[in-house]
């Protein structure tokens, strides 16, 4: 299953960040990375990151 993810979607409407992923795990190492950078969070506990990867988009590989 892929991801699309955007901050804005999730709430963080003034950050402009949009992601792509092939898998779930790499959503979260993606989500963590930018989450520290851009949102200076340096460790996500698995609550946030769970309300992140449920806000993003779902679809089946074609």
């Amino acid at each position: 299953m892929s991801y699309e993810f955007s901050c804005a979607a999730a709430g963080a409407v003034t950050c402009g960040c949009e992601v792509k992923a092939e898998s779930e795990e790499e959503l979260r190492k993606v989500l963590t990375d930018h989450l520290a950078k851009k949102h200076k969070v340096r460790t996500p506990n698995e609550t946030l990151l769970d309300h992140l990867v449920a806000s993003a988009k779902r679809s089946e590989p074609a």
